[in-house]
């Protein structure tokens, strides 16, 4: 078998090294000490074997890792018929998970990917557009006080807005489920 080429890594070894420990420990989050090692074996051997082509490896290895888990853990309630403590531990964890804010570690990596991407698109935009769009959506300015603020006229600031937003949702819209899915933790946590 020919070793896959990993971007960013001179060998799998380095690879493995890298990842392990850190998948192992968001792995036991969810599992006992003695299924994590094997479950982790299981995403480093199917990320070699499948043709994955996916915009950040990170998040691809914590999902796989975490979908492992909860099959493993759905695998285990059905052997018990959903009445033993295990299948109650499943759907606890699966509720927990599927409630943004207690899985602090997907959140901030999911997170601090966003913020990435934004901060990349804005940066794009015509000096002009980045500078009236990050007053607009950073600090949140209206766009009135924007036209005070740079000596425009309202209607060229309204412009510039709506322009810019067209140019950041275009060049977003892959990441668009991502963004209302954090946006709606977001508002989660402030009413709880």
């Amino acid at each position: 078998m020919v070793e896959k080429v990993i971007e960013g890594f001179d060998s799998f070894e380095a690879f493995y090294k890298s990842y392990y420990s850190r998948l192992a420990a968001f792995a036991s989050l969810f599992l006992n000490k003695d299924e994590v090692h094997d479950i982790v074996q299981d995403v480093f051997l199917n990320y070699l074997e499948a043709e994955v082509d996916c915009q950040s490896l990170n998040a691809y290895l914590y999902k796989s890792v975490r979908n492992k888990c909860v099959d493993f853990l759905r695998h285990q309630a059905v052997e018990n018929q959903y009445s033993s403590e295990l299948g109650q531990i499943l759907l606890r964890k699966e509720s927990e998970y599927f409630y943004a804010s207690h899985n602090e570690i997907e959140t901030a990596l999911l997170a601090k990917e966003l913020q990435e991407k934004i901060n990349k698109v804005v940066e794009e935009l015509p000096p002009k557009g980045k500078q009236i769009f990050k007053l607009f959506f950073f600090q949140h300015k209206t766009a009135k006080e924007i036209s005070s603020l740079l000596d425009l006229s309202l209607s060229t600031v309204e412009n510039h807005i709506y322009n810019n937003v067209k140019v950041v949702r275009n060049k977003l819209s892959p990441y668009l489920f991502f963004f209302l899915l954090y946006y709606i933790s977001i508002q989660l946590d402030k009413i709880v």
